[in-house]
């Protein structure tokens, strides 16, 4: 949960023109090339009118792949609600009802120490009701807000590059697809369910994080860290530098469901979308990198995957 707010948070705003990480697939008996544009997901998508690499990429392409159809406002709205059910206390507890006064006590002294108020002042009762792991998400997510008046190229910006890579495409009337689902009420339901069994799991996590409060706040100074370090490689175009970065790999590394599955299963599809036809990828940059990453897996399958510079890189 903390990387989806962290991911959230970070729109980049101060990025300069001609920078990407854009890649050309071809060979392996495919008729016509086709691309990938790794992202950094929040990117702001007014920079792809200044880069004429992927403007002329684009233009070639008759389908958009993306992660995930978040142009779909439907179902991004009743995720969005399953999730809201997901994030409170069944039977219409509080948290109150499921944390001793110790434990409270904490909690409070952390609140006060974070956000200059009482957590238990009646103000703050609209919270009241919010799993213990919602807690959690917004501690990091008020820490990392914080960190990041020290980073003044990072800020927030208009719409992410993803969604206006899937906007752009929709109006030239390209073929829209993508490699993962929304997860679906049913799928919120189940976490919900699983969250309801573990409150016990949930509270003994938080407080973890309360005792251990500097050393968790240095973990998302290193988050903003990587950020920093992966949009300056965009910048650049230095896919390598980004690709070679300790904090980068390590993120990578942690993560394997996140990264090394949903790798596995691109692929796959990402070859039988372009068997019908040149076809721009747009995902995240993390999932390029490494021997299980994206790039990797298609030269693995015979494909030729070679970089796209702008003439200044």
């Amino acid at each position: 949960m903390k990387k989806i707010f962290i991911t959230i948070i970070l729109a980049i705003g101060a990025v300069s023109a001609n920078a990407q990480f854009l890649f050309r697939i071809s060979g392996n008996q495919l008729k016509e090339p086709s691309y990938i544009l790794g992202t950094i997901h929040t990117l702001p998508g007014s920079l792809l009118d200044s880069i004429p690499e992927y403007l002329e990429a684009e233009a070639k392409c008759r389908q958009l792949y993306a992660e995930y159809d978040v142009s779909n406002q439907q179902a991004m709205n009743q995720a969005l609600t399953a999730g809201q059910q997901a994030a409170t206390l069944p039977d219409g507890k509080t948290i109150f009802d499921v944390m001793s006064k110790e434990q409270i006590d904490l909690l409070d002294a952390r609140f006060k120490e974070t956000f200059q108020v009482n957590f238990t002042d009646s103000m703050m009762k609209n919270i009241w009701n919010y799993q213990p792991f919602v807690l959690n998400t917004t501690f990091s997510l008020a820490i990392t807000m914080q960190e990041m008046q020290k980073h003044p190229e990072l800020a927030m910006s208009s719409l992410p590059v993803d969604l206006v890579c899937i906007n752009r495409a929709t109006e030239r009337g390209m073929t829209i697809g993508h490699l993962d689902e929304i997860q679906s009420e049913d799928s919120l339901k189940k976490m919900r369910d699983t969250m309801n069994g573990k409150i016990d799991v949930q509270i003994d996590s938080l407080i973890n994080f309360l005792h251990e409060f500097e050393q968790r706040k240095q973990m998302l100074v290193n988050e903003i860290e990587l950020v920093a370090i992966s949009v300056k490689c965009w910048r650049e175009a230095d896919f390598d530098g980004f690709a070679a970065s300790s904090i980068v790999i390590a993120d990578v590394e942690k993560q394997p469901d996140i990264f090394k599955k949903r790798n596995e299963k691109w692929v796959p599809l990402m070859q039988a979308a372009m068997g019908n036809g040149s076809t721009m990828f747009v995902f995240g940059a993390g999932h390029l990198i490494g021997n299980q990453g994206v790039l990797q897996l298609l030269r693995n399958a015979g494909y030729d995957v070679e970089q796209i510079k702008n003439e200044g890189s």
